[in-house]
C-alpha cells in the first residue's frame, strides 16, 4: 500500500486545479515547460529510490565496501575516491539516529538530501568534525522530544523521506580494510518501533531523459506527498495542477482535453531541451574547464540549474565540501577523443588545493559512466603512487593506448570522453575562483 498524504495536507495542492479558469493551448504549454524545470530533479531522484527501495529495507544503513566500477549505472558520474554508504530514512512516523565514530585521520561526509534533492545538512568531517558524535534526523510532521539519553545535534527535514548518502575517502584496494573498519563504526536506528512496513513502495520509474517528456509528471505525482511544500512552492503546484502536474494523483494526460494534452507534451519536451542546454553551460570555461554552479544544493528558485545539476551530476556536494570542476575539450577546444593523447601538467606548486584530497576521474562522454579499461583504472588522485616530473610538477597522461610506463596513466576509451576535477575540502582559493585547473594538452605524434 502506497502512504499518502492525510486528505486535509493535499488541499493546499489541489486548490488551483478546484477553481482555476481552464488554460489555453499555449498556456499549457508553458505550465508544462515551468513544470517540467521544477519536478525533474524529483522525478530523477526517484529513480535512485526505487533502486535502493527494492533491495533495502527503510531505515538501514547499507555500507557498500566495494570501489565502483562500469558495471555501477545507478547514479551518473559516480566516484571512485570513496566507498558509499546509502539508507532510505522514512520519517513518517517517527525519527532516526546516526551515530558517527571517532574518524581521527580519514575524511568521510553524510550528505542529507530531501525530495527536492536539496542538500538539507551534512555530518562528517567538516561540518561536524572528526570527535565521534550522534545525530537526530526528524521529518516535517514531528513535534516530539529527542530521547532523554540523546545529547546530539538535532536536523530537521521538509522531506517525509530523505536520502542519507555516506562517503568514506580509500586509497585504493590495500586500504580497503581500514576504510571498512571506519565504516563499521556508523550505526543507523530508530527512536521508536514502527508500524509501517519495513519495504517501502515506491512509484515505478519512467524514464525521464528518454522516452516522453511528460514521463517526469507520472513520477512527480508518485513522489509528491512525501514532501512537506513551502507555502511558495505551493502557489507554483496550484498552478501546475491546471494540467494535472503535482496534484496528489496519478498524471494522466488522456483526461485533459485533446489540444491541452498535445500543448503539455510540447511543454515538457521544451522543459526538457531547456534542461539539456542549460547542462552545456553552467559557467563560463576556463582553460576548458568548467566549473559548477555556486548555488548546487541550495537552490531556491532556480529550478533550471537545480534540474540542470540532476541531469549531470544528481547528489552533487556543496562547495564547501566538494568541487567538480568538468572538461570535454583539450587547450585548443578541440573535443577530448580517445582515439587521440593527451596531456594534463600540473606545474609546481599549481596541484589543486585542498584539504582533503583531490582526484581527476575520467567518464565515457556518451554515458557519463566509468569507462572499462585494463588496468581498472577510473581515476587518479593525491593519494596514487604518482610519479613527479623532475621539477616537481605533475604530468597525467590520458590516452587510450597503453604507454610505456603506466604510474600517471588515466585510460580512457575509444572515442569521447570528459574528465571531472574533484576537489574534497576546497581551500578559499578555489572556492573564491582563484584557482583555475590547467588545460589539457594534446599530444602531437612527433612529442
Amino acid at each position: 500500500m502506497r502512504h499518502r498524504l492525510p486528505a486535509l495536507a493535499l488541499l493546499p495542492l489541489l486548490a488551483g486545479h478546484a477553481w482555476a479558469a481552464a488554460p489555453t493551448a499555449q498556456q499549457a504549454r508553458d505550465l508544462a515547460e515551468q513544470a517540467y524545470l521544477f519536478s525533474f530533479a524529483t522525478a530523477e531522484h526517484g529513480k535512485t529510490l526505487q533502486a535502493i527501495a527494492a533491495k533495502l529495507p527503510v531505515n538501514y544503513l547499507y555500507n557498500k565496501t566495494t570501489l565502483l566500477g562500469p558495471e555501477d549505472r545507478t547514479v551518473v558520474s559516480p566516484n571512485n575516491d570513496t566507498l558509499y554508504s546509502y539508507a532510505l530514512l522514512d520519517l513518517r512516523e517517527h525519527p532516526v539516529v546516526l551515530d558517527v565514530p571517532a574518524v581521527p585521520q580519514r575524511y568521510y561526509s553524510f550528505q542529507l538530501i530531501d525530495m527536492r534533492t536539496n542538500n538539507l545538512d551534512y555530518i562528517g568531517t567538516r561540518a561536524t568534525g572528526r570527535a565521534a558524535g550522534s545525530f537526530l534526523i526528524a521529518g516535517p510532521d514531528w513535534d516530539g522530544k529527542p530521547p532523554e539519553d540523546f545529547h546530539g545535534k538535532v536536523i530537521r527535514s521538509p522531506s517525509r523521506i530523505v536520502f542519507l548518502l555516506g562517503r568514506t575517502a580509500v586509497d585504493g584496494e590495500a586500504d580497503l580494510d581500514a576504510a571498512k573498519a571506519v565504516m563499521d563504526g556508523y550505526k543507523l536506528r530508530s527512536t521508536k518501533p514502527t508500524l509501517l512496513p519495513h519495504k517501502m513502495d515506491v512509484p515505478a520509474y519512467q524514464p525521464t531523459k528518454d522516452g516522453p517528456a511528460q514521463n517526469a509528471f507520472v513520477d512527480f505525482n508518485g513522489l509528491s506527498a512525501w514532501h512537506a511544500w513551502s507555502p511558495e512552492e505551493q502557489q507554483h503546484l496550484q498552478q501546475f495542477a491546471q494540467i494535472g502536474v503535482g496534484t496528489g494523483k496519478p498524471f494522466d494526460a488522456t483526461r485533459l482535453p485533446a489540444d491541452i494534452a498535445r500543448a503539455v507534451e510540447q511543454g515538457a519536451e521544451d522543459g526538457r531541451e531547456k534542461i539539456r542546454a542549460a547542462t552545456e553551460r553552467f559557467a563560463a570555461p576556463v582553460n576548458g574547464w568548467q566549473n559548477s554552479p555556486t548555488n548546487i544544493g541550495h537552490y531556491g528558485n532556480d529550478d533550471l540549474t537545480r534540474s540542470a545539476v540532476a541531469w549531470k551530476f544528481l547528489y552533487a556536494n556543496d562547495p564547501a565540501e566538494a568541487m567538480y570542476p568538468l572538461t570535454r575539450v583539450d587547450a585548443k577546444g578541440e573535443p577530448l577523443d580517445g582515439n587521440r593523447s593527451y596531456r594534463l601538467h600540473f606545474a609546481p606548486g599549481q596541484l589543486p588545493p585542498v584539504d582533503a584530497f583531490w582526484s581527476v576521474t575520467l567518464y565515457d562522454g556518451k554515458t557519463q559512466m566509468l569507462s572499462a579499461n585494463p588496468i581498472n583504472r577510473y581515476a587518479i588522485n593525491s593519494a596514487s603512487n604518482l610519479k613527479k616530473d623532475a621539477d616537481g610538477g605533475l604530468t597525467l597522461s590520458i590516452q587510450h593506448a597503453q604507454p610505456a610506463t603506466t604510474d600517471n596513466w588515466l585510460p580512457a576509451p575509444q572515442g569521447p570522453f570528459n574528465l571531472i576535477l574533484r576537489m574534497y575540502l576546497p581551500q578559499e582559493k578555489a572556492l573564491k575562483g582563484d584557482y583555475q585547473p590547467p588545460a589539457v594538452q594534446p599530444v602531437t605524434s612527433q612529442e
